[in-house]
C-alpha cells in the first residue's frame, strides 16, 4: 500500500491530483485496482504522511549489483577464452616472420657472395 501512497505523493508534487488512472499508469502491472483504490483513499486521508522506502529495494539493489559484477566476469572471462586463440597465432606468426626473415637474409647474402 506505501508504494500506492508513494505514487500519489509524486503525483501532487508534479502540481496534479491524483487519482486511479494516473496511479495506475505509475503502477507496476500487477497491482490490482482495489489496491489502487485504497492507497488512494489512504492518501487523501493523509497526503503528508512519511512513508519509508522498502528494505526489498536495498536488498534488490544489492542483487542487482551482484549480477552486473557476475556478468562482468563472464565477459572477461569470454573475452579471454576468445583472445588466447588470437595471442597464441600472433607468436606463431612472428616466428614464422623471423624465420623468413633470416631466410631472405641468407639468400641476399648467398646472392652478393656469386
Amino acid at each position: 500500500m506505501d508504494h500506492i501512497i508513494l505514487i500519489a505523493q509524486e503525483i501532487a508534487k508534479e502540481g496534479k491530483t491524483p487519482n486511479t488512472a494516473l496511479i495506475k499508469a505509475r503502477a507496476p502491472k500487477q497491482t490490482p485496482l482495489p489496491s489502487i483504490i485504497e492507497g488512494l483513499r489512504l492518501w487523501q486521508s493523509d497526503p503528508t504522511k512519511q512513508i519509508s522506502l522498502p528494505i526489498e529495494s536495498t536488498s534488490t539493489g544489492a542483487i542487482t549489483q551482484q549480477m552486473k559484477g557476475n556478468i562482468e566476469e563472464i565477459i572477461e572471462r569470454k573475452i579471454a577464452q576468445a583472445i588466447t586463440p588470437l595471442q597464441e597465432e600472433i607468436n606463431i606468426l612472428k616466428i614464422t616472420i623471423t624465420g623468413l626473415k633470416k631466410n631472405i637474409e641468407h639468400i641476399q647474402k648467398t646472392a652478393v657472395e656469386e
